[in-house]
């Protein structure tokens, strides 16, 4: 019986080390221009119209470096984008 209740365990510990995530976020660069990176940053969920939303949400006219950001939390990942300009 002690051995049976053992393996149990083990089984369920194993159900619960394969259901943990490791939080993260990770950067992946899309595109830089020769402007100015300025102060202004924006993020949009990524979408075929998400970088210019990104810019809209910001006010950034010119645009300097797009940035993929991949969050993590354990169970579902968000893809937005980053952008930065003037």
């Amino acid at each position: 019986m002690k051995k049976i209740a053992f393996v149990l365990m083990i089984l369920i510990s194993f159900l619960f080390i394969a259901c943990a995530g490791t939080p993260y976020v990770k950067y992946f660069p899309q595109a830089v221009t020769d402007n100015p990176i300025g102060t202004k940053i924006g993020t949009a969920p990524v979408s075929v119209t998400g970088i210019q939303q990104a810019a809209n949400s910001a006010g950034i006219t010119r645009i300097a470096t797009v940035d993929i950001r991949e969050t993590f939390d354990g169970k579902v990942t968000i893809r937005e984008y980053v952008v930065s300009g003037e």
